[in-house]
């Protein structure tokens, strides 16, 4: 049976359709990405014409010390966000998959844990922001009542130098836990039944099913969330410049905020497109490593 020739047009159709996403993406994404370095190229102010300066910006920014203690909070944070987002991930999921009584109990948790996703960065940051309140927040009225602190001398979360970075990301904890409890739910739903039956064993054959059996098989997607929060903690800002604006001092300012007080404060929009170009390439090198070890670890589960 001889098969009908296509039609040019016929056959370029289905690429048709991607037309109104790509002039999207390039207007709202790839063009914008390419300004981006192209005025970090110059000395433009936001009002005057720019003017070509090279490389001089990142000449300048290379011997900032602002843009290194930035860089040295950003990288705290983007640890953070790669190893206690996942790891909060997975104990929600086993809460939801293992411990709860049924599949009915099971649905309430995911729900109530997933819910702080669906509020916007602002809301949250205000919210904490009244929970960490010395004086009248939740978290010191309850501490007074048990006696734990001296109501006179209320902790203060947001004000301490050595502590107030950690203090910010709580929320960060709080919002996208449910972001890894639904992804390794949902790996957890592609492991075969028999270890999972297993692994609900009681006593030691319980834990030991878990830790060599079961929880290899989740590393990928345990990896791959953190793929995804290593992105974000790189591009943090909402929340901290909510609750902080990048203090007390310095003590929360990343890079992201570094480079909006310069953009859009001191109006020197040249250096701050410096910063986001140097922060774009971080983002690509350090994906790219993680990439590289998350395809090492589903090679040696089989996974790939």
């Amino acid at each position: 049976m001889l098969k009908r020739k296509l039609h040019p047009l016929r056959t370029a159709e289905p690429y048709l359709y991607l037309i109104p996403s790509l002039i999207l993406l390039c207007v709202f994404l790839f063009y914008p990405m390419l300004d981006s370095f192209r005025i970090s190229l110059t000395d433009w102010n936001g009002l005057a014409e720019a003017n070509f300066i090279g490389v001089q910006n990142f000449a300048k920014l290379f011997k900032s010390d602002d843009f290194w203690t930035s860089i040295k909070i950003t990288f705290i944070w983007v640890a953070m966000s790669v190893v206690i987002l996942p790891l909060t991930g997975l104990i929600y999921a086993i809460m939801v998959e293992y411990l709860s009584p049924n599949r009915a109990v099971s649905g309430v948790f995911r729900t109530v844990l997933f819910m702080p996703m669906m509020m916007s960065y602002v809301s949250i940051a205000l919210l904490w922001q009244l929970i960490y309140d010395p004086n009248l927040g939740l978290i010191n009225s309850v501490l007074s009542v048990f006696g734990l602190i001296d109501p006179i001398n209320p902790i203060q979360y947001l004000s301490n130098v050595d502590t107030a970075l950690f203090w910010t990301f709580v929320p960060v904890i709080w919002q996208w836990s449910g972001f890894g409890m639904v992804m390794t739910c949902a790996a957890m739903m592609n492991i075969p039944p028999d270890l999972l039956e297993a692994a609900s064993i009681d006593g030691a054959g319980r834990f030991r099913t878990f830790w060599h059996v079961v929880l290899p098989l989740l590393m990928p997607t345990v990896l791959s969330g953190s793929a995804i929060n290593l992105i974000g903690g790189f591009k943090a800002f909402d929340i901290i410049y909510v609750m902080t604006q990048g203090g007390p001092g310095i003590a929360t300012k990343t890079t992201s905020i570094l480079m909006y007080r310069i953009a859009f404060t001191e109006n020197r929009f040249g250096y701050g497109c410096a910063i986001a170009v140097v922060l774009f390439v971080l983002i690509l090198v350090f994906t790219a490593i993680f990439n590289r070890f998350r395809d090492y670890v589903d090679r040696k589960v089989g996974n790939a």
